[in-house]
């Protein structure tokens, strides 16, 4: 009995060490889900439509009633406009009206943030580290008060977006630098994790039970990823669940957008943290020519046409794999509903009318 009491706290001490309890170290019970709609508001507001059979349709209620079951909600720094405080409370609760429980994405910039750029909002830009880090923690905690208060109930949360590089001004600008991993782990991500300790410690004191998402973009570099990881957590950082975007088009060499390749990554992360994988951004396009900013995303998957019909069985292949293999934590698919004649009408689960294509279906079980 004194043997099984010491091994139990000596495994709660590790896990406390890493800033996680066992509880918040749990893996993913059943997979997530979901969507990432966050333009439908602001489309709606613009008289845009979607329909489906003919018929007018929501496309949270359709989605949701085609095996969507999350929705990862987008939130930039400021009370009003896009994407900010109220309207990403909006889309939250738009979310839950048609069944689907939202996550909460906390970029901490005041507009889009990715692993090109990391801007601090104004006010922050100029703060020293500690100062802007009790700015974000104040403000991560208002946040998510400030979303429950209005009946969302919130326990995933990711702090920043595609964070590879830098998040919140902490950001490093010249590509040699950035895939240094002895540069970064120097002078970089231990700013970064000053960042996103503070972003956690404000979440948590209004959500207890929070558990946190990780989000790189660099689903070809497992390396770096698991490098970036390991520095975080070893900063005390929590990493619950570690995430990645994933958009196969893109890759040069034709056997990374082989779902066998996304297996072995995903087992290399599992195998290495011990934790499901969430993607938390994915996209395959319904046509093979299309311009734009990701015109060069066009290099089909084999099997799997630049075509409505392959658009569909990819993303039905995906979601299979995603429910069967406890190593996924979830996937998402970015932006269903945004077709407006722009950048993302290829890869759009609604044509450049608002028609519902054969995908909107592919999720269901």
């Amino acid at each position: 009995m004194q043997f099984i009491l010491t091994v139990t706290l000596l495994l709660l001490c590790c896990a406390l060490a890493r800033g996680q309890t066992p509880e918040q170290d749990r893996p993913v019970a059943t997979p997530l889900i979901g969507i990432d709609a966050n333009y439908a508001l602001d489309m709606a507001a613009q008289d845009r439509t979607w329909r489906d059979e003919d018929q007018p349709i929501d496309p949270f209620s359709l989605l949701a009633k085609h095996g969507c079951e999350h929705a990862r909600i987008r939130l930039w720094v400021g009370d009003e406009g896009m994407n900010k405080l109220n309207y990403a409370t909006q889309t939250a609760l738009r979310a839950k009206q048609a069944g689907l429980k939202p996550y909460l994405v906390i970029f901490l910039s005041e507009e889009w943030s990715d692993f090109v750029k990391q801007p601090a909002p104004a006010a922050w830009r100029d703060m020293k580290l500690d100062d802007k880090a009790l700015a974000v923690r104040a403000y991560s905690e208002r946040v998510v008060r400030h979303i429950t208060k209005n009946g969302i109930e919130l326990d995933t949360f990711e702090i920043g977006n595609e964070i590879d590089f830098g998040i919140c001004g902490e950001f490093e600008e010249q590509w040699p630098r950035r895939v240094s991993l002895e540069y970064m782990k120097s002078r970089v991500w231990p700013r970064m994790a000053t960042i996103i300790k503070s972003a956690q410690s404000g979440v948590i004191d209004a959500q207890p039970n929070a558990r946190f998402i990780l989000h790189l973009s660099q689903w070809e570099n497992i390396d770096y990823c698991l490098t970036f990881w390991r520095a975080m957590i070893d900063s005390g950082v929590r990493v619950d669940i570690p995430g990645l975007s994933y958009f196969p088009t893109s890759a040069k060499d034709p056997a990374h957008r082989e779902f066998r390749y996304l297996q072995s990554q995903i087992n290399a992360i599992h195998d290495a943290l011990g934790k499901p994988v969430l993607i938390c951004e994915t996209g395959y396009p319904a046509v093979a020519n299309f311009g734009g900013q990701f015109a060069d995303w066009n290099l089909a998957a084999q099997g799997y046409p630049l075509s409505s019909d392959g658009q569909a069985r990819w993303l039905a292949d995906l979601t299979k794999l995603v429910r069967r293999d406890r190593r996924f934590a979830g996937v998402f698919y970015w932006s269903p509903e945004w077709y407006d004649g722009g950048i993302w009408d290829a890869f759009a689960l609604f044509d450049a009318h608002g028609a519902a294509r054969p995908a909107v279906r592919a999720m269901a079980r």
